[in-house]
């Protein structure tokens, strides 16, 4: 359909094809149209499986099925424990894979890139959107370091620091909306990356309580300890000690500083060992069950937290006994100085 443009004097100007003019919009649009971004970052610790990850790219489709999908393209990125890194530009490659290798796996980074047209679209041109899914905190100190270093974004070190990073490119906000709440119910449907054992949880959760109880104990024993040696100074017929009551109150005092300094310090030594030989070792099971390298890992985490949990229970038990082994010594002590 043509139009034609007219001058004030209404002379004739041009004539304008509109269905040229809605072409050119949809394609200057196409070429200016700006996308925007929506991160959202996952904190939770969570099991990431095989058979999770195959789950979430079906659901993706599902959701983008309901438009027109014109083009797609999924890239998938598997980080290994031993410096290897296995890259695939498309979701067929991956699930032909053979993942029973003895690596672990340190992240997963999944990448759609996709073009649809949506059913309320004013130019019925496709619009570019990605979804880039990383699952995996693999960044060591030093190169946390080096991402600030280096000028990055602030949500760039939030998502190096984050378990899992959902980040849409977008030019449609429904499309997005939609894309961000399939990852989210995803996400919550998951198992949670329990310890291998219940009580780690609360050993991990109660570190310093655990501390403060190992110091605490050691605390009351030396009262218990000072308490029989109180008896002992006071009506003791030992020749080493003054003759004088009040010279021995003294002499006493004195020494009791002394030993509630030996046992404080004692008990705080036991307490730091506990925490960075014992507590310090107890790992949360891996997060990735992926490959045959990661469930051996299980196996391995579950092997070691079981050890340092007995050592852990030995140090506590040494922690209440103390009590027991200072009124003993201060019984010995009362009955030789009669």
């Amino acid at each position: 359909m043509k139009k034609e443009i007219l001058d004030n004097n209404e002379n004739k100007v041009a004539v304008i094809d509109e269905n040229q003019v809605k072409q050119f919009q949809s394609l200057y649009y196409l070429i200016k149209g700006k996308r925007d971004t929506d991160i959202k970052l996952f904190t939770e610790y969570k099991q990431f499986s095989y058979d999770d990850i195959i789950e979430l790219n079906d659901k993706i489709y599902r959701k983008l099925n309901l438009h027109e999908l014109v083009t797609d393209i999924v890239n998938v990125t598997v980080g290994l424990d031993n410096k290897e890194i296995k890259s695939f530009g498309n979701w067929i490659e991956f699930k032909n894979t053979d993942w029973n290798i003895s690596q672990t796996t340190k992240y997963i980074t999944i990448e759609w890139d996709f073009n649809l047209i949506l059913p309320n679209q004013t130019h019925k041109i496709p619009q570019t959107h990605n979804l880039r899914i990383r699952i995996g905190n693999s960044l060591k100190p030093s190169e946390m370091i080096q991402v600030v270093f280096q000028g990055g974004d602030e949500f760039e070190l939030d998502e190096a620091q984050s378990q899992m990073s959902c980040k849409i490119d977008f030019i449609n906000s429904q499309i997005c909306n939609e894309l961000k709440t399939v990852v989210s119910e995803w996400y919550d449907s998951l198992p949670k990356n329990s310890e291998d054992h219940k009580l780690i949880k609360f050993i991990l959760k109660h570190d310093v309580k655990l501390q403060n109880f190992i110091i605490l104990s050691f605390l009351t024993a030396s009262i218990v300890f000072v308490n029989y040696l109180f008896i002992s100074f006071i009506d003791s017929d030992f020749t080493i000690l003054p003759k004088d009551k009040d010279h021995r109150l003294f002499f006493f005092l004195t020494s009791s500083i002394a030993i509630f300094f030996i046992f404080y310090e004692s008990g705080k030594l036991l307490a730091d060992r506990m925490r960075r030989k014992q507590i310090g070792n107890l790992r949360r099971n891996p997060m990735f069950d992926f490959t045959k390298g990661d469930r051996n890992k299980f196996k391995e985490v579950a092997k070691d937290n079981k050890k340092y949990l007995w050592r852990l229970f030995y140090t506590i038990l040494i922690g209440i006994s103390i009590n027991g082994i200072s009124a003993l010594i201060g019984i010995i002590i009362e009955y030789f100085s009669n």
